[in-house]
């Protein structure tokens, strides 16, 4: 390769004062040997004119051109990938960097403009890639039925390993012994999944047994009234009034109220609130130390007085976010040990007393601890705090939740596994907290953030509706799928609804049947689960 300068018009012409390249060099204090550190066998020319480096490599990578005295270097890519020209002068080609008095960079943009260089023309003469094929929404089921094949055809084929990739249902707590295909029952499932109906815009809602409780700016609470219920055994199209108000009269991803008895409470502007659901209440403040973005919770146990579990905001810049009690009538009480914090919160109902589990979300790891809570003439006592479970990293946006089932509570968390796996845990805890309880996994094929749950009773049985990733891709869509809950784990999933993204699940058990709402691609959805048997 050469270097040369160019006239006004472009043409190259050399300079007439020889001076050594390696005087030029050493001039500037970049030690003459620099080139030979890179490998790259290297030559000293005399050249006319101003000095000037060469560059002779045994593979053709680029040429380039450095101008010491004018601290500039510029590069000419092979295969029509660019031209030669004077980089001080506008009618040529500008040039690529200028290092202003750091002349000992030289040798390091020269390697990485090489490789730059050399990519841009290796991708020119690349064939383009094929279109991707089309998204297609894929239960559960039918992942794993590919991912039995994928591995039988790996088993044949001994030469061409499978991939390491994590599928759904696929991690170790839920692997399943192998059946014959005439041998597997077919699958029943215990639901009629309706067809969803859109309602309104997304916005801070909670399913309810007659419909879609929904909160706009104004604190006013609209319901999504279910209109009739469905008779047959096939899938009908949901029936649910529609909400009034626009998108800007709502916000789209906060979290949905704690409804109970006939009151809504959420938190707003750093304070725990409450109004009835029929806005026949002005909005009440129960407590001022409540953390925003965070979710409320309770359960209606008998002879316990009105009351709601939720995040206060810390103490100091040191201490971190609390779960607390509201008592109506009472003091509010502290869950959280001393010493310990808590990040969200859910409450279960055990018959007699909340069962309040709350997590601990950290970087290292996430902490669940679980306590029953017990009032006796309208006051809170409460049982010793457990540390039950200790799961891996989580974000703060990370939550947990819990149902009653005919087996007993369950807890559900999406969370990381490991440093390369990502699921939704379900944890057996029985009836009191304690320590190491029963956990399955439920695999999903990448992380996910936000990562919606929801539960409840319903239909003779307990179900759980959770968003996943539809593939392992980054811009993959996401599933919202249902599975019953077992004592054996989870059941085979079903999927109710696929989107860009979802924002809030609820679900909420009604007679012979549950409402399932959701909020996905800036819109809110309702639709009705009934029970397969229901005549």
């Amino acid at each position: 390769m050469v270097a040369a300068e160019c006239d006004d018009d472009g043409a190259g012409v050399a300079d007439s004062a020889p001076v050594a390249a390696s005087r030029a060099v050493a001039a500037l204090g970049v030690p003459a040997a620099q080139p030979a550190t890179l490998a790259i066998p290297t030559m000293v020319v005399q050249m006319p004119a101003r000095p000037t480096t060469v560059l002779l490599t045994q593979e053709p990578i680029m040429q380039v051109i450095t101008d010491f005295a004018f601290e500039s270097i510029w590069f000419e890519l092979p295969a029509e990938c660019g031209r030669r020209a004077d980089m001080r002068r506008p009618s040529c080609v500008a040039r690529v960097a200028r290092f202003a008095r750091f002349p000992r960079f030289v040798a390091s943009a020269l390697l990485l403009g090489c490789a730059v260089g050399q990519s841009a023309c290796d991708e020119r003469g690349k064939s383009p890639a094929p279109a991707a094929p089309p998204k297609v929404v894929r239960s559960a089921t039918t992942a794993a039925s590919q991912v039995s094949a994928s591995r039988a055809t790996a088993t044949t084929s001994p030469s061409k390993p499978a991939p390491d990739v994590l599928n759904v249902s696929e991690l170790p707590d839920e692997a399943r012994a192998a059946t014959p295909a005439n041998l597997e029952p077919a699958f029943k499932s215990k639901l009629v999944i309706d067809q969803a109906q859109e309602i309104g815009p997304a916005g801070q809602m909670s399913a309810s047994e007659r419909g879609v409780l929904m909160i706009n700016r104004a604190d006013e609470l609209q319901l999504a009234k279910q209109l009739a219920s469905g008779s047959s055994r096939v899938s009908e199209r949901a029936h649910f009034s529609l909400i009034k108000g626009g998108a800007n009269d709502f916000f789209a991803v906060a979290r949905g109220p704690f409804l109970l008895r006939g009151k809504a409470y959420w938190v707003k502007d750093g304070k725990l609130v409450r109004r009835a659901q029929d806005n026949s209440t002005p909005l009440e403040i129960l407590a001022s130390d409540a953390r925003n973005g965070t979710r409320v919770a309770g359960a209606d146990v008998p002879n316990a007085p009105a009351h709601a579990v939720y995040i206060s905001n810390p103490l100091g810049d040191d201490a971190p976010p609390r779960a607390k009690l509201w008592v109506e009538g009472g003091q509010n009480i502290v869950l959280s040990p001393e010493g310990a914090g808590a990040s969200s919160v859910t409450v279960a109902n055990t018959g007699q007393d909340l069962f309040t589990v709350a997590i601990d979300a950290r970087s290292a790891m996430t902490p669940m601890h679980g306590r029953r809570v017990h009032f006796a003439s309208g006051k809170a006592e409460l049982g010793p705090d457990v540390v039950m479970w200790v799961g891996s990293t989580s974000q703060m946006l990370s939550e947990v939740f819990a149902v009653t089932t005919p087996l007993g509570v369950r807890a559900f968390l999406p969370i990381e596994r490991d440093t390369s796996h990502f699921g939704l845990v379900m944890l057996d805890l029985g009836s009191e907290p304690h320590m190491d309880p029963k956990t399955v996994w439920r695999g999903y094929p990448n992380g996910i953030d936000v990562a919606p749950v929801a539960s409840a009773a319903f239909c003779g049985s307990a179900f759980v509706a959770y968003v996943r990733p539809e593939n392992a891709q980054p811009e993959s869509r996401q599933l919202l799928e249902l599975a019953e809950i077992t004592e054996a784990g989870l059941g085979r999933a079903e999927t109710v609804a696929s989107a860009l993204g979802f924002a809030n699940v609820s679900l909420a058990a009604a007679t012979n049947s549950a409402v399932l709402a959701y909020v996905a691609d800036f819109r809110t959805f309702a639709t009705q689960l009934r029970c397969s048997h229901q005549k």
